[in-house]
């Protein structure tokens, strides 16, 4: 099975963005992902779910670039990399302004882009925009079956629990299917992503990934949907010799590569000299 590579620029300085696009797509990346907070509060009130102990990655300092106009900005400085959202939190926006967003990031990179959505951790920021989180998920499942047919360009409506859209068009709509991929591990979440076009983890150890494919496609199965093509995205942590192969054949199609983090696993500031040579490093060992 043919393996995607792409790049994390999440935590990535934004002036140094576009530069290390173009040089991703030089090196023979499928695409770069980032990811997606509307801010970083002074003090952590939430547990960070991903992490060991319950802490960020990263400081208040941290750019968090929204996802979509950075899509638009590095579309037009590559002519074939591909971009993915890991993760956009879909329950902070209202499905109109999403579609809005994503649409036109999809239509100025000519089809170069895969949503990638989650539910999100953090509470405060729901709170702090005026929205339940205690509803973010059923919330979710509404607005995934709005978008597709309002990127589309299509005349649609949508009557729901929370949600009640009129006949309406979106123009310009994509040319092509938004591709849309679900992150999270929780079965709720397992069973969303069954249902659209691939599943996203988190970095792991190449073996704690196996369980985690066990459980996705439990998800698939229950949905009677476990044949068609499925997308499926994790980092790999310090992969070794073979990893992305013995990967690729249990059905992973697509890893992320090497990151920025330090030694401790945390953001850092560097240079974008040091972030070339980590990229080219990588593409020395796996992309061939």
């Amino acid at each position: 099975m043919y393996m995607k590579f792409w790049q994390s620029l999440a935590f990535v300085e934004m002036d140094q963005m576009p530069e290390l696009a173009r040089f991703c797509e030089e090196l023979g990346f499928h695409g770069v992902s980032y990811g997606d907070h509307l801010v970083t509060t002074a003090e952590q009130v939430d547990d960070y779910e991903y992490g060991d102990n319950g802490n960020i990655l990263w400081n208040p300092d941290t750019h968090w670039p929204d996802p979509w106009v950075m899509t638009a900005a590095l579309a037009e400085a590559t002519t074939t990399l591909h971009f993915l959202s890991t993760i956009y939190i879909l329950p902070l926006r209202d499905p109109l302004s999403a579609a809005k967003a994503v649409s036109t990031a999809a239509y100025l990179s000519g089809n170069r882009v895969t949503l990638g959505v989650g539910v999100g951790w953090q509470k405060a920021e729901f709170d702090m925009v005026g929205l339940d989180f205690k509803t973010r998920g059923k919330r979710t499942d509404e607005m995934l079956e709005i978008l597709p047919g309002l990127v589309s360009g299509r005349m649609t409506e949508y009557h729901g629990r929370f949600y009640d859209i009129p006949k309406v068009k979106m123009s310009p709509g994509t040319t092509e299917p938004l591709p849309i991929m679900v992150g999270g591990y929780a079965p709720a979440a397992l069973t969303r992503a069954a249902r659209f076009d691939g599943w996203m983890a988190t970095s792991h150890e190449e073996n704690d990934i196996y369980p985690l494919l066990d459980n996705l496609r439990a998800a698939r199965v229950a949905q009677a949907d476990s044949e068609r093509h499925f997308d499926i995205w994790t980092g790999v942590i310090n992969p070794g010799q073979g990893a992305h192969e013995r990967l690729a054949e249990a059905g992973v199609t697509m890893v992320n590569g090497t990151n920025f983090l330090d030694e401790s696993g945390k953001t850092t500031l560097s240079s974008i000299d040091d972030k070339k040579r980590r990229l080219d490093h990588f593409a020395e060992r796996f992309l061939g």
